[in-house]
């Protein structure tokens, strides 16, 4: 039954992925190369690059233990936000610098960058572990022994103790962050578009900060219902301060004067 759950969960991650583009891909005539470039951004910096530092500084064991969350769990946290906020808001500044050097860049490159990688982390942090868990599920129901020992315990327990609220809430905190991305996308655009670095930093800031509800649940200092409200809270809050800082740009974000399709 929780496999059900699962498959639900997936399709609405996946939809919220996929309407967008084709809504704004179809009336707004957004960049399918820009969100493409949002995908790498953050495939490059977070599963490449980010991943080259936590193996060197986390040193992770052949069982996923990592000593540091077990024996200072708040450095763990500390370290743990500020290396994802410095890696992928800087993988946005460097696609954004380099596409102000072809052309200027447009309210529509902020929407199709933050898509796509939003996108693709919703891809890698939520549709895929959720096809590993209903994989796991479908394991544990035909109940083969054989292939049950070459699965982890912990994983097992895991799936076991999953309700189908736990899953949609899962599958609420990666909608929510595909909101959050392509509002901290504007904070980089407007800093490149700009050349203001302090809403670059202010990225990097917010960025770390909506990131430390999901790294204390990790470490097991908040429970997961608790993480998605403060989600909640901080998406709604993220909205009216990029609202702020685009007011300007608002007004004709997708007028006459705003066609580049490159």
């Amino acid at each position: 039954m929780i496999s059900i759950h699962i498959l639900i969960a997936m399709l609405l991650i996946l939809g919220a992925v996929l309407v967008p583009l084709v809504y704004f891909k179809k009336t707004k005539h957004i960049s399918l190369l820009v969100f493409l470039l949002g995908g790498v951004g953050f495939y490059l910096s977070s599963q490449v690059l980010e991943n080259i530092l936590h193996r060197i500084v986390l040193q992770p064991q052949a069982d996923g233990t990592i000593a540091l969350q077990t024996e200072n769990p708040w450095l763990y946290v500390l370290y743990g936000i500020a290396a994802a906020a410095i890696f992928e808001e800087t993988a946005r500044w460097v696609i954004f610098y380099w596409l102000q050097k072809k052309r200027p860049l447009t309210f529509r490159d902020g929407v199709a960058y933050g898509l796509g990688h939003g996108g693709i982390e919703a891809l890698f942090v939520g549709i895929v572990s959720l096809l590993n868990f209903w994989v796991v599920a479908q394991v544990v129901t035909q109940g083969n022994a054989q292939t049950l020992a070459q699965i982890p315990q912990a994983v097992i327990d895991n799936v076991r103790s999953m309700s189908a609220g736990s899953i949609y809430l899962l599958a609420l905190e990666r909608i929510l962050a595909i909101l959050i991305q392509i509002l901290l996308t504007f904070w980089v655009w407007k800093a490149v578009k700009e050349k203001a670095p302090v809403y670059f930093l202010a990225a990097l800031g917010l960025h770390a900060l909506i990131d430390l509800a999901p790294a204390l649940a990790q470490v097991g200092f908040l429970p997961p219902l608790a993480v998605e409200v403060l989600l909640l809270v901080e998406a709604v809050a993220l909205v009216f301060l990029t609202k702020k800082i685009l007011k300007v740009y608002l007004k004709e974000r997708f007028n006459h004067g705003d066609q580049s399709n490159a």
